[in-house]
């Protein structure tokens, strides 16, 4: 799998993904207006292409999405991570993860990544686990923050 760049036009495809108002809620957030456009859900999460990534199967197709966002203190957040329906249960999950951790720790001082997901969302909360994160409090309406802290060698 390749982490590239994402583009507003991938939105095209992760708006298809998220194609009933609860699951795009589940990912993007409250704040983000419903029903979205590829360029208005572009704008309303504050996407660049310093930022968002797109994870592409060895046919080269886009199978994932995700951001990071650097935080005060060495904290390095995932954010609004997202996997093809057709795609889920076959590791594309963990992937994502691990190449979003690694484009991530290329920035200094890196001291934890971040993350928050739903409770109820049981196999990302499962996998955020295996990955090495762990419960850092709750935020709201089911919303757990996680972290992973950076062993220094």
């Amino acid at each position: 799998m390749i982490l590239r760049r994402a583009e507003s036009a991938d939105f095209t495809t992760i708006l298809s993904w998220l194609n009933t108002e609860q699951t795009f809620r589940m990912w993007a957030g409250p704040v983000v207006r419903y029903p979205a456009t590829r360029t208005s859900a572009w704008a309303d999460i504050e996407a660049s292409e310093q930022n968002a990534y797109a994870l592409l199967d060895a046919e080269g197709q886009m199978v994932a999405f995700g951001q990071i966002l650097r935080r005060e203190g060495g904290v390095i957040h995932l954010a609004r991570l997202v996997v093809d329906p057709a795609s889920r249960g076959q590791g594309v999950g963990r992937a994502l993860c691990v190449a979003l951790m690694k484009e991530g720790a290329l920035a200094h001082s890196l001291n934890a990544f971040t993350l928050k997901v739903y409770e109820s969302n049981k196999p990302a909360f499962h996998l955020y686990q295996s990955l090495g994160f762990e419960l850092n409090g709750r935020v709201d309406s089911g919303v757990v923050a996680m972290i992973k802290r950076v062993v220094k060698v």
